[in-house]
């Protein structure tokens, strides 16, 4: 297993509670920082239950929400969840604690797990993987480590899928994350995420405990001026939403502005003889509608049942992960497309918001694709796009 995010973290945990003797290799430490939203819907939630680590996160800071406030210029929508087992439906959390909790688990559940470890490339014999080339704590200075199964849940930059020619170019969206947290604001969101749309610019702001709110701002690749510092180039954008500026004043910035950038992320396949990716090494578009963590999670489900079914096969091969995926996430991806056009235009989006906000039907449905409680299927056909487009 190379990776220790939410996917890595996860599979590892699956494979180890159905016996599998599980090696889990993290370039890093925990707890360590990562970019992100920190603003987990109602599907996160339920994957964590069904996990088993829920209650290892609760655990942490954190701080219940009852949905996201959309806000394009003047026009706002409410995107609420229904309270269940009497807890409102989305979760704030700071990303270094939400790892560290699954990284925790992980250890729980019988994965060894070893830092400072980083996979630079996958070792191939044949026609299918063997394993990893490490260097650090394992491998000194670049070791082959062997392992019946590989899965690469090393994030947007795969160095497994790199060396086994997976990477596809991405040419849109492309958009740079910055991301920061602040104090002395919390009490101002009411217990709500909120997200402000400007052009070609987005913001989400997010209580996650501890006092502590985040700020995941997202602009295009390229448009920080020459010699601008991300800091300076963050608070610049900040500016150009008054909504968050209006929000953010007076407010305190919380350690440094981190970024990481093109968000976005394509590969040929997820799969092949003896290995398999998941979690943004496998794919990812772009966070406004803030599923990473629960692809990454939902993506574990389905690898681990899928290096189940390799394992007890002489060639290795994950036979159905690439369609379980398809079958898991290709209507939101058609979806989460049609809502990047969107945002290209804010009066067009603005206009969009404005009858979900006057047609609570139509918003039913969307709060649950949204929130990654219910299918995104009946979301794409014509007639409910018509109910969103109609004067």
């Amino acid at each position: 297993m190379v990776g220790g995010g939410p996917a890595g973290a996860a599979t590892a945990a699956l494979l180890a509670r159905r016996g599998r003797d599980v090696l889990l290799l993290e370039k890093g430490a925990f707890p360590r920082e990562k970019p992100c939203g920190e603003y987990y819907g109602p599907g996160v939630v339920d994957a964590l239950a069904r996990l088993g680590a829920l209650d290892a996160v609760l655990a942490t800071e954190h701080e219940w929400l009852g949905g996201m406030h959309i806000h394009v210029g003047r026009r706002g929508f409410l995107l609420s969840y229904p309270v269940r087992d009497g807890r409102r439906g989305a979760l704030g959390v700071r990303r270094s604690l939400l790892d560290r909790a699954l990284l925790h688990h992980a250890r729980a559940s019988g994965v060894r797990v070893v830092e400072h470890a980083r996979a630079s490339e996958a070792e191939i014999e044949g026609d299918h993987v063997s394993g990893v080339r490490v260097r650090g704590a394992v491998g000194g200075t670049g070791e082959v480590l062997r392992s019946r199964f590989v899965v690469a849940a090393d994030g947007r930059h795969s160095a497994v899928a790199r060396s086994l020619g997976l990477d596809l170019p991405v040419r849109w969206p492309r958009r740079l994350g910055l991301h920061a947290h602040f104090s002395g604001v919390a009490s101002r969101l009411g217990g709500l995420g909120e997200m402000h749309v400007g052009r070609g610019t987005y913001c989400g702001l997010a209580p996650v405990g501890g006092g502590l709110v985040v700020a995941g701002l997202v602009v295009p690749l390229g448009a920080k001026l020459p010699g601008e510092s991300a800091e300076r180039h963050f608070e610049r954008s900040l500016a150009g939403l008054p909504g968050v500026a209006a929000l953010l004043e007076g407010a305190r910035r919380v350690g440094p502005v981190r970024g990481i950038g093109p968000l976005a992320r394509r590969v040929c396949r997820a799969a092949g003889p003896s290995y398999l990716l998941v979690g943004d090494a496998a794919g990812f578009l772009d966070p406004f509608t803030g599923e990473g963590v629960y692809r990454a999670l939902r993506g574990a489900e389905l690898a681990a049942g899928a290096v189940e079914r390799a394992l007890r096969r002489p060639d290795g091969v994950p036979v159905g992960y690439e369609q379980a995926r398809r079958a898991a996430f290709a209507d939101k991806e058609r979806l989460v497309r049609l809502i990047q056009l969107v945002l290209g235009s804010p009066r067009s989006l603005g206009y969009v918001v404005g009858n979900l906000a006057r047609r609570p039907r139509s918003a039913v449905l969307i709060k649950g694709v949204l929130g990654d409680y219910r299918p995104a299927r009946p979301a794409l056909q014509p007639g409910y796009l018509w109910s969103l487009l109609r004067p």
